[in-house]
Parts: C-alpha cells; sequence; structure tokens
C-alpha cells in the first residue's frame, strides 16, 4: 500500500499495522489481534477529520459561487464530480465491511446486530480464510471490484489535475496505487487483491477497509483544494502593501482646499512591473500603446522612481503606461496621469518608515526642498543623532535612548547658506521580539515536534524594519516525575539534555522555556516573555 504525504499520525496508524501484521505471523494470542482494533479506531477518527476538512471547504465553495457564479462554477462543478464519486467508492467499501462480517459470521452476527458493522464485536478476527475467500480472485471477487474502482476513482482525479502539476499527480498515482506486489523469492509476482486481502487475519481485513476510505477522502481532499485555489489563479497574486496618499493637488495655495485619495497599495515584490513615461493613445479594442519616444522607471518594491529637473515655476503633468505580465502570461497595460506645482522653495523633511528615530539601528530620510537640487541641501543635527548622507537619501543613528532630535536643513542659495527650517523627531529604543520554536510562541506541540526542533529564535512581529534578533541564552524546565528540572543552554540551540528531557517528559506535561535573553542590532540584551508548551 502506497503512501503520499503522510501527517505523523497517519505514519504512526501505518507502523502499528505493520507491527502487529508482523506479529499475526507469530501465531500470538488473541490480545494482540483486539490490538488491530486500536488501528481501526485511529483510522476512523482520520476519516472524520478529512470528512470534516471536506464539507467546510465545499461550503466555501457554495459561498463563493454564491458571490461569483461566473467565476467559480466551473471549478465548483468539476468539486462536485470528486466528492460525488469519492462517496460513492467510500460507500462501496463501507458496505464490503458489512458483507464480509456477514459472510464470516452470517447475518446475526454481534458485529452486524446493529446494522452497522463494529470492529469490536467481530469474533472471528483470527480467521486467514474468509477474506481471501470474500476478496479474492478465485473466490467472490469482490477485491477485483475494488480494484476496479478505485482505479476508476484514480483515473477521475487525474483527469483533473494538469500534467504540470506533477507532485499532486504523483501522489494520486502512488496513495491510489493498485500494482501487482513482486516476490521477494523471485516467483510470480502477487495481484494487488491477493497481497492487500489474502492470508491475513480477518481483523486486518477490516483494518484495510478503512485504510482504503482513508486514502479517498486524502485525495478528495488534495483535489478538492486545487480545484478550490484555481477559482483565484487567474488573479494577480500581491504580497506587499503600502499606504498611498494621492492629493489633488501638490502645491495649494492659502486660501484654497486641499483634498487627498488615501488607500492601500497592492504588489507583487517578486515581479516588478514596467512604467513607461511619455504620450500613449487608447486603441479601438481598448487596449494602450506608447507613442513617440519615452522613457522607462527605475522600479524598487513595486513602485517606479519618477525624476524630472525643473526650471520654472506652474503645473507640470506627465503620465504613461504600466506594464505587468498577467498570471496567464498576456502583458496588461494601465494608463495614468499625474500633474504637480513648481513653487518656490519651502522645506520638507519627511522619515520613509516611520515618525520616530529608534535608537541603535539606521533610520532612513528623505529630505527635500522644492526648487532646490539635492546636492545643495545641507541638514544636520545639533546633538542626540548623526546624520549621514546615502544613495537615497539620508541615514539618521540616535546616540541616545531617549528623547528628541531637531532636524535642521540649509539649502545653498546664490553661494549662501539659508535655513529652510526644522523638523522635531522621538526617540524611541526597539520593541522586544517575540521567543518561538518552530513557528510557535505557546499552545499545544506535538512531542516529536518539540525534541527535533533545532533552537529558539526571535521574531519581530509587526515592526517597520526586518531586524535579525540573535539567542543568546534560555532554560528549558520540564516535569521529571514528581519534580521539576532545569536545563541551560548558552545560545539559541537546544542541547542533547534539553531534547533528552523534551522526549522523556509525558504527553500532556507542560514544557518551558524560559530566562530567555536575545540580543538585537542596538546591541541592548532583551529578556523576553517565557513559552509554555503542553505536550500532544
Amino acid at each position: 500500500m502506497g503512501h503520499g504525504k503522510e501527517t505523523p499520525r497517519q505514519k504512526m496508524i501505518g507502523l502499528m499495522y505493520l507491527f502487529l501484521t508482523a506479529l499475526m505471523a507469530l501465531n500470538v494470542s488473541k490480545d494482540v489481534l483486539n490490538s488491530f482494533i486500536l488501528v481501526g479506531e485511529s483510522l476512523e477518527k482520520t476519516i472524520k477529520n478529512y470528512e470534516s476538512k471536506n464539507e467546510k471547504l465545499y461550503q466555501e465553495f457554495e459561498k463563493q459561487h454564491t458571490l461569483n457564479p461566473d467565476k467559480v462554477g466551473e471549478w465548483m462543478e468539476e468539486a462536485n464530480k470528486v466528492r460525488k464519486s469519492a462517496e460513492e467508492l467510500f460507500k462501496m467499501l463501507e458496505g464490503h465491511k458489512m458483507g464480509l462480517a456477514v459472510y464470516a459470521e452470517g447475518p446475526e452476527a454481534p458485529a452486524v446486530a446493529s446494522g452497522e458493522f463494529n470492529i469490536k464485536l467481530l469474533d472471528q478476527k483470527d480467521n486467514i480464510d474468509k477474506g481471501g475467500e470474500y476478496f479474492g480472485e478465485l473466490g467472490k471477487k469482490h477485491g477485483v471490484e475494488i480494484k476496479k474502482a478505485i482505479n476508476e476513482y484514480q483515473e477521475l482525479l487525474l483527469e483533473r489535475i494538469p500534467k504540470s502539476e506533477k507532485e499532486l499527480r504523483h501522489n494520486i498515482e502512488v496513495v491510489l496505487e493498485t500494482h501487482d506486489h513482486p516476490d521477494p523469492e523471485g516467483g510470480a509476482p502477487h495481484s494487488w487483491v491477493s497481497a492487500t486481502f489474502e492470508h491475513i487475519p480477518l481483523i486486518a481485513d477490516f483494518v484495510i477497509l478503512s485504510k482504503l476510505q482513508t486514502d479517498v477522502k486524502n485525495m478528495e481532499t488534495d483535489v478538492a483544494n486545487y480545484l478550490f485555489n484555481q477559482i483565484t489563479a487567474g488573479d494577480f497574486k500581491v504580497n506587499a502593501m503600502a499606504a498611498t496618499v494621492i492629493p489633488n493637488s501638490s502645491y495649494i495655495l492659502k486660501g484654497s482646499e486641499y483634498a487627498a485619495d488615501v488607500f492601500l497599495a497592492a504588489y507583487d515584490s517578486t515581479q516588478a512591473p514596467s512604467i513607461l513615461v511619455g504620450n500613449y493613445k487608447e486603441n479601438e479594442d481598448g487596449t494602450f500603446n506608447m507613442v513617440g519616444s519615452y522613457d522607462s522607471l527605475i522600479v524598487e518594491g513595486g513602485r517606479g522612481k519618477y525624476k524630472v529637473n525643473t526650471s520654472s515655476t506652474g503645473t507640470k503633468e506627465w503620465g504613461g503606461l504600466i506594464r505587468i505580465t498577467a498570471p496567464d502570461g498576456g502583458i496588461q497595460m494601465y494608463p495614468f496621469k499625474e500633474s504637480y506645482q513648481v513653487a518656490i522653495p519651502s522645506l520638507v523633511v519627511s522619515p520613509t518608515k516611520m515618525n520616530v528615530f529608534y535608537y541603535g539601528i539606521e533610520n532612513p530620510v528623505a529630505i527635500s526642498v522644492p526648487g532646490i537640487p539635492a546636492n545643495d541641501i545641507k541638514p544636520r543635527i545639533a546633538s542626540g543623532a548623526t546624520i549621514n548622507k546615502v544613495k537615497d537619501g539620508y541615514i539618521v543613528k540616535p546616540t541616545k535612548r531617549t528623547g528628541n532630535v531637531s532636524v535642521q536643513v540649509y539649502a545653498d542659495i546664490n553661494g549662501t547658506q539659508k535655513s529652510m527650517g526644522a523638523m522635531e523627531f522621538r526617540i524611541k529604543t526597539v520593541p522586544s521580539p517575540i521567543a518561538k520554536v518552530m513557528g510557535q510562541a505557546s499552545g499545544s506541540i506535538s512531542q516529536a515536534m518539540l525534541s527535533n526542533a533545532p533552537s529558539v529564535y526571535a521574531e519581530l512581529e509587526d515592526f517597520v524594519f526586518d531586524l535579525k534578533f540573535v539567542i543568546t541564552k534560555f532554560t528549558l524546565v520540564a516535569q521529571d516525575g514528581i519534580y521539576t528540572r532545569e536545563y541551560i543552554s548558552k545560545g539559541s540551540q537546544f542541547t542533547n539534555e534539553q531534547k533528552g528531557a523534551i522526549k522523556a517528559a509525558k504527553r500532556g506535561s507542560r514544557i518551558t522555556i524560559e530566562n530567555i535573553e536575545a540580543k538585537g542590532p542596538d546591541g541592548i540584551d532583551k529578556p523576553l516573555s517565557p513559552i509554555v508548551f503542553k505536550l500532544k
């Protein structure tokens, strides 16, 4: 029985089944036979989990179809075909549980007395003949029917998955495989039906039927999710957003009204658009193209960098086309037009990421004075911070942890330095990050995941800078019987002693990681909040 990607729970069930089958070959007691019940019950729980996930997914299909039937209809129809086929195969396998029980123990058997199969009430758990008689190619051949149904289900799923989706197609082919099994001693290969159902205890046949039902639900989930994702496959993908303000004018006379549009601009940081500046025209089919000579802007962070020297005052107009590759490979053109006012000099100082300066790090600042070339602008900070020129502006580094600093700007005008004004900024320290292990800062975690975690790391969430912190030490607290023991690490990595304590801890017990300290780019050791995990 092949498998695609499996959860730790599925792997555990598979290993348990193989172990119990090996024990059966040694003719061990009925207590071992009864252990198959544990595997069967675990599979039933896995099936219910898949059913719950699938039901939520189909409900979301219905919701999206209500909102946009034209866009969702095609994919919902395909998903319903998958759903119907999966339900039919699942019910067929469930019916064979009843059929096998009746064949083996009669219609009055306790295992089917309630009208549904109950594995706990099976009497002939160790019978190794009935399964082969019921499923075998020399018997009632129900195994042949199951193989045919699985192959048809596999084919239906593969028809809906393009060949470019190699991983998903591979998983379908592996999880739902029904190939013959080679003889390890070099003899004739064993048929899938024989290798799957024959010469094993009767109770194992029921567990295998549940395993096949799990595979059916597993692949239904994967394919239905793929179809759902196709609803937005043709949409433009964005992974970054930026606040954007577009005023009605960049120069306002006293007494007039100022208005602006404020919105979030979304863009794909992995695919920069081409921004063409110049004249353009709209064609009869609604498309656009540039005419005459035009320039291309440098694009950084999804934004085109437009610069032009101004030698006269007044209203200046400009525009062009934004060209971007669509998800289907086609080219989309978006026109834009803008204007600005050139006026007499007035000071403009704006931080590029925040309204404060953070101690210990480089704070980027853009400083400009309309009408004055950038090379003629001379910003100064008298005390509390340093300011240095860089390629795209200036960098401010506070020399004190709290208080205010004043950025004073001067400009060279006709060989004379004149003050353009000043602006005050607050100084703050960088906030403390959050300590995490395997992406979690608390809650339940599997013992296997925690014991295999390489380290504790610090993550600064919802902050304007991407700063890196290094864990310098932490203490792991674990329960050892009735006592609590502490294990210290002098860095971010878990020690072998700590990993051993995690592996020795009981499920349901708590593992606490405390006394965590991290050092950031400001050089300050910051104590972090403890992490409390409950092992599951």
